[in-house]
């Protein structure tokens, strides 16, 4: 079966005719890799593959029904979606044609209520309606309506092809009668609203095509189809044969929305908060600067600039961070579920807004890393998202893996941002250590798009915007032993020739420049320091200082020779410059 959010064990059951119901949970089920290492059901991929052994008996030689049942809800879901499933054999063997199946084509959709008066009693209770919190018994009000977690007009739910079916199980779940859900299924219906998307399919997620297409269409992302089982597997659309100084090249364009990556992006669901800040905070919120800029359209009035644009969601990072930081707790000891899902929340609302105010034009804004759950230090333990380490590492790896499809920097980075390349590249690490699964493709990406952050006419003179080989992850990291189980999977042979080629590349960028174009006088070099151990042997330019583990690991002499000569040279002035 493939379905799309089994949310937590025993949410779902299953009978073939009229046999026992069989729940499906992590114990009785199969999960596929590599959902299976992120958790499996409740973990962070939305839509798993997963295989329900039956019971002898179970299908009769004629016509079979089979059922799907929902069992309870946790306050937090509402459905669940059955996108395939096939009867194997023991041996594998597909039994059902693969004609036996119809696509059901939203553009066929129509609405339940297609009158204009339902239409705009919809719209109204869009706007307006008053929530419950959930589907459970005794649910209490909530100040957020509709629009105030989706888009101001709901074209996400069009844009996403979210059923009638599910927009009216929505609806009853926060409180509205079947009705009142009809008249909003309709309003949504009524939306002159382009609609590539799917629930199931994660925004943006890479795949091959995806930047030939509109930008309007890019959010809609590649399709689960291009979400692939094996890290390995990007490989050849990294390389396409050849393991070149090419592939690194700092001054070139690696489209990250071309690449196909093992990992599954979070569904429109999980961008959505499951909290409104006017629910965590009331007035508080409504009254900040975070909800104002938002409120008062101040984006509006930069539409049409982009410098504008960059500077209003500045402000706005800014205002966000002001407002939340004084509702941090102190200490993981009072780090707290709820306290956690209220912060992660409010990232999310924002998040949320960027894509209302940004989706029909490239993101020129650092919102996607921001929203991850490390970026206000929520703990990777029980308080996390997802209620465990392993999730909530999760969605700050994917998060930082949207920011760098959206806006890695393309050519025109400030500093450490829109990233900080370091850090984002420790996370890698840090949901490798709760996976077990390595992925050195996925991290060989990044790395060539941090290599790719800077403006190629722009030299190391600019401390801000130039080439600065110390603010990004050095070829040291195909070499160091903290780094080694990444890329043990990598063939020997591969793993050679990725180091020379990485190793390279940097070279041949880095000395396009005189050693003295790095230093300047009345400056000392910048104080940061990575936040953990296996980053600073890493990072910080210093490549030559492994100049005897790239000669072990097989790179051609005459290329560790011009390592050499580079460092003795940077090392003479560096002296000269007291850096």
């Amino acid at each position: 079966m493939q379905i799309h959010g089994l949310a937590y064990d025993d949410m779902v059951s299953v009978r073939l005719n009229e046999n026992a119901w069989l729940p499906l949970n992590n114990k009785g089920v199969n999960v596929a890799e590599p959902a299976k290492s992120y958790g499996g059901i409740g973990g962070g991929f939305a839509t798993l593959q997963l295989t329900l052994p039956l019971p002898a008996g179970c299908l009769l030689d004629r016509a079979n029904r089979i059922h799907f049942r929902f069992n309870r809800t946790n306050g937090v879901v509402s459905g669940f979606r059955v996108l395939a499933f096939h009867f194997v054999t023991a041996e594998g063997r597909e039994i059902l044609p693969a004609n036996g199946f119809i696509e059901d084509d939203p553009n066929s959709w129509t609405a339940p209520l297609p009158d204009a008066a339902n239409i705009a009693a919809g719209k109204s209770l869009w706007q307006g309606a008053a929530l419950t919190a959930n589907g459970l018994p005794g649910a209490g009000a909530i100040r957020a309506h509709c629009e105030d977690c989706h888009t101001q007009d709901g074209r996400d739910l069009k844009y996403f092809n979210f059923s009638n079916a599910s927009i009216i199980a929505r609806s009853r779940f926060h409180g509205l009668s079947e009705l009142q859900g009809q008249q909003i299924a309709s309003y949504i219906r009524s939306l002159a609203v382009e609609n590539p998307g799917r629930p199931w399919n994660p925004p943006y997620q890479p795949g091959p095509g995806l930047a030939a297409l509109p930008v309007a269409q890019w959010a809609a992302g590649a399709g689960l189809h291009w979400v692939l089982a094996n890290d390995a597997d990007t490989l050849p659309f990294l390389f396409h044969g050849k393991v070149s100084p090419a592939v690194f090249r700092p001054d070139g364009n690696l489209s990250p929305r071309e690449i196909p990556i093992a990992m599954q992006l979070p569904d429109w669901n999980h961008w959505l908060p499951r909290v409104h800040p006017l629910d965590s905070w009331g007035e508080r919120f409504a009254g900040s600067a975070f909800a104002q800029l938002y409120a008062n359209a101040e984006y509006a009035k930069v539409a049409g600039e982009e410098k504008g644009r960059a500077a209003f969601f500045e402000r706005w990072n800014q205002a966000r961070s002001k407002f939340l930081t004084p509702h941090l707790a102190p200490g993981s000891k009072k780090w707290s579920a709820e306290l956690a899902e209220e912060l992660y929340s409010a990232q999310l609302w924002e998040l949320v807004k960027t894509w209302e105010i940004t989706q029909s034009r490239a993101w020129d804004n650092t919102v996607p890393a921001s929203s991850a759950p490390s970026a206000l230090n929520i703990p990777d333990s029980p308080a996390g998202m997802g209620g465990s380490a392993l999730t909530n590492e999760y969605f700050s790896s994917a998060w930082y893996q949207v920011q760098v499809v959206l806006n890695s920097g393309q050519h025109r980075h400030r500093g450490r941002t829109p990233l900080d390349w370091p850090y984002l590249i420790g996370h890698f690490r840090d949901l490798e250590r709760l996976s077990g699964r390595p992925e050195p493709a996925r991290l060989l990406v990044t790395v060539i798009k941090a290599l790719q952050s800077t403006d190629p006419a722009i030299g190391p003179g600019n401390m801000a915007e130039g080439w600065r080989p110390e603010q990004m992850v050095d070829p040291r990291i195909m070499v160091d032993a903290d780094w080694a189980a990444t890329f043990a999977p990598l063939p020997s042979d591969l793993r050679q020739a990725i180091t020379q080629a990485l190793l390279t590349a940097w070279l041949d960028k880095t000395s396009q420049y005189p050693p003295a174009a790095y230093f300047q006088l009345g400056l000392s070099a910048s104080s940061y320091a990575p936040p953990a151990a296996d980053l600073r042997n890493i990072s910080g330019g210093k490549a030559w200082d492994a100049s005897a583990r790239f000669r072990a690991a097989g790179v051609e002499p005459q290329v560790v020779q011009r390592l050499q000569a580079w460092g003795a040279a940077y090392t003479a002035l560096a002296g000269l410059f007291h850096y």
